[in-house]
């Protein structure tokens, strides 16, 4: 009944918020991914990702579908963000099982299902605040009241686990940090491996080595810096993540030209292309479903069965 008033209650902060703002421009997306990896930091999530996650074994598609689903989640215009809440409540609530100390987890328990929100209002905050455009004092609280309480909602967290104010908020949020957080197998991967090779062409292959080359040059260098740039600070210092003075340098440098290129292209030209397409009535890709996340395991555990195979076997003569 709490969950149901809730997401009754609960609304998307819609094109006009600071939410909507901040995740929505092109400048900022550098600085977006330690979103996602914050969120796989909390067990239960990296637990699952790691399970029943895609982000190994089709990387793009993923992120496709966490941008287009982020977007819709956010947008206030027809039915979208009531809908993509429904949809991920539906997608996640047969994902349960139990952690390596042997606890077991639900995606669905409101501490589990509020780390998206929770990861989105820590990062807005931060974000802005690197980026040399910090908000005020009115802005938190309206990014809170007004926009965080009421995204928690839509997800159908219950009253009774939002905190009253922004204060509450950080003293639950840096305890989960220190407390609760664990750097584990998809953090890692998504920190180092993930980054280290750009999209892979499904067409016009001839232009990989090309594209791979430019990537390394310049975009890689940039990926490297601002992942661990944009942890929350308390994440990286308590699991000792390599962050030298010469890495905040970089770090500071990249933000900076990124607050330049914020001044000098309109706000139009700046808006992510799924934002573009959800405010024109595109839905997008969907979020993948169960049944496609049973098949890609079986799939992965024949790969295995048959790559251990293939090892046994003696080299042919």
């Amino acid at each position: 009944m709490g969950n149901n008033n809730s997401a009754a209650r609960g609304k998307a902060p819609g094109v006009n918020s600071i939410m909507w703002d901040t995740l929505t421009d092109l400048a900022n997306l550098p600085l977006l991914p330690p979103i996602a990896i914050m969120q796989s930091g909390l067990p239960a999530v990296g637990t699952a990702v790691n399970r029943y996650g895609v982000y190994k074994s089709d990387p793009q598609g993923r992120g496709r579908r966490t941008n287009w689903s982020m977007i819709r989640f956010l947008y206030d215009g027809g039915d979208f963000a009531r809908n993509e809440a429904r949809d991920l409540r539906a997608l996640h609530a047969n994902i349960k099982g139990t952690l390596d100390d042997g606890s077991k987890y639900f995606a669905l328990h409101p501490k589990t299902f509020r780390i998206v929100p929770d990861t989105f209002l820590d990062g807005v905050i931060r974000i802005r605040e690197d980026v040399g455009r910090p908000l005020t004092s009115a802005q938190k609280a309206k990014l809170y009241h007004e926009e965080y309480v009421p995204l928690c909602e839509l997800l159908g967290i219950p009253a009774k686990d939002i905190e009253p104010d922004l204060k509450s908020f950080y003293e639950y949020y840096e305890d989960l940090i220190l407390n609760t957080m664990t750097y584990n197998d998809t953090v890692k991967y998504l920190t180092t491996r993930s980054i280290e090779l750009p999209a892979r062409f499904k067409y016009f292959k001839s232009a990989q080595p090309y594209a791979d080359a430019a990537y390394k040059r310049w975009a890689y260098p940039a990926m490297k810096v601002s992942v661990i740039g944009a942890l929350h600070p308390l994440y990286r210092e308590r699991f000792d993540l390599p962050w030298s003075d010469h890495d905040k340098a970089r770090y500071k440098k990249l933000c900076g030209r990124l607050n330049r290129y914020a001044k000098l292209v309109p706000r139009p030209l700046r808006y992510n292309p799924a934002a573009l397409g959800v405010m024109l009535g595109m839905h997008g890709p969907n979020l993948v479903t169960m049944e496609e996340l049973e098949r890609i395991e079986v799939k992965k555990a024949e790969y295995e069965a048959n790559k251990k195979l293939r090892a046994e076997q003696p080299a042919a003569r």
